[in-house]
């Protein structure tokens, strides 16, 4: 089996894994804080957006997850166990996603808070007070007796795009992708109103529920708003798993406090549904239509032929990241990753297009969403501003992919094998006179 075959296997397998251990300590969650509610098999159907996460920050939604559950047994029985536990689920978060962790802690901290309105207690904040000390402990030493550990972590820091624009006006890209994602929160804002009239009602509802769904719905919004008008707008997934447990908790409340509008939370939540889904069932349908015609086999193929020339010269080719491991089985020289051919920690109006300009590569082999949304309008700046640079574009595709059509490609994504080549031939460039000549 090839090495890109191998990584597939091996990822797959360890997001299915990390999946199932998410979904069993949301459902613990759900058990702990929320009474029981017929409607919860309805919530379960949200899992569908978190299937096709595959990103490496699951673990941390797992320790996070973790420390919500530990606090649940703290706030319910004061097990001091419970401390200790909470307290090392916020560290391993903390070192696996700072923004993940940041995310649980705030959540924990918030419902923690509200408990103590009623119960007030120092030995709730212990966990939080550890785990902040240790965080900050641990940092320090390593960035005292590591320096090149160090190092790395803040040049690491320093070029990871979280700040992409700075302050923005949402485009209407971001605002789509926000829908899709989180229209639970959407849904409880449109409960507030609601809740706010039976108010007194609420009184005699579930404590720790209450404090749960304030920190969700709190820490949630910030992160949402944060990542529409400062962040990069790839944030808005963080919160797939909370919005499940406030779904959870809106239907609870509908049950026990709203059951007039119990029937319109069930649809609202089943509308919910429906939009997470929509990229599941692009990649069931769509998807598997992409798969069909530009199989895994064939493309492997076609992309080693493309990356033979490459392991003999010290020419630049730009990869995406999803083919970078078929570049090293072709054993290329100098791929460079499709968001790293430019310093991203200067992000100027053309930046990109400068920094690709020194690195003059001599071919992109990209995956269908990074040509379409990145390198298409790049290389219409490029053709305007060096005229002598020739591009010739082929997208091995048979099916016309969701990420070619501007609409489409916000909702779907990376659900074709099939690559775009990309060749160029610079003005003046000796590598090209000089295979020229041979």
């Amino acid at each position: 089996m090839t090495i890109f075959g191998t990584t597939v296997i091996s990822a797959m397998a360890f997001h299915v894994t990390l999946f199932a251990i998410a979904g069993f300590v949301t459902l613990k969650i759900l058990e702990n804080y929320f009474p029981a509610n017929p409607n919860y098999g309805l919530v379960s159907l949200l899992f569908l957006a978190v299937t096709f996460d595959d990103r490496p920050e699951g673990l941390a939604h797992i320790f996070g997850l973790l420390a919500l559950l530990g606090i649940s047994k703290l706030v319910a029985s004061d097990a001091k166990w419970a401390i200790a536990a909470t307290s090392l689920a916020f560290i391993f978060a903390f070192y696996t996603s700072i923004i993940v962790a940041t995310l649980y802690f705030g959540i924990g901290l918030i419902a923690v808070v509200i408990a103590c309105l009623n119960r007030p207690k120092i030995i709730y904040f212990l966990p939080f007070l550890i785990a902040a000390f240790m965080f900050a402990a641990i940092t320090l030493t390593i960035a005292k007796n590591e320096p090149l550990l160090w190092a790395g972590f803040l040049e690491n820091a320093r070029q990871t795009p979280l700040r992409v624009m700075g302050f923005h006006k949402p485009y209407l890209r971001e605002i789509l992708k926000l829908v899709r994602n989180a229209p639970v929160f959407f849904l409880a804002i449109l409960v507030l109103p609601s809740l706010y009239k039976q108010r007194k009602e609420l009184i005699n509802f579930n404590g720790q529920c209450l404090a749960l769904l304030t920190g969700i719905f709190l820490m949630g919004w910030i992160l949402l708003g944060l990542a529409m008008i400062l962040f990069t707008p790839n944030y808005v997934i963080y919160i797939l798993f909370i919005q499940i447990l406030l779904a959870g908790g809106i239907l609870s409340l509908a049950d026990k406090i709203l059951p007039c509008q119990k029937g319109l939370m069930t649809i609202g939540v089943a509308a919910c549904v429906v939009l997470v889904s929509v990229r599941s069932v692009g990649m069931s349908t769509w998807g598997v239509a992409c798969a069909w015609k530009n199989s895994y086999w064939k493309t492997h193929e076609c992309l080693m032929k493309e990356f033979a020339p490459f392991a003999e010269t010290n020419s630049t080719i730009v990869v995406s990241s999803a083919l970078l491991y078929v570049a090293a089985e072709a054993n290329v020289r100098k791929p460079v990753q499709a968001d790293w051919y430019f310093d991203r920690a200067n992000w100027t109006n053309n930046a990109d297009l400068n920094g690709f300009i020194r690195l003059r590569p001599r071919k992109l082999v990209l995956v269908q969403y990074d040509y379409y949304q990145d390198f298409v309008p790049l290389l219409k700046r490029l053709r305007d501003r060096q005229r002598g640079v020739l591009i010739s574009v082929h997208d091995l595709s048979q099916v016309k992919t969701p990420d070619s059509i501007p609409f489409v490609c916000h909702v779907l994504q990376y659900i074709s094998w099939a690559p775009v080549i990309v060749d160029l031939k610079w003005e003046n460039d000796d590598s090209v006179k000089s295979s020229a000549e041979k």
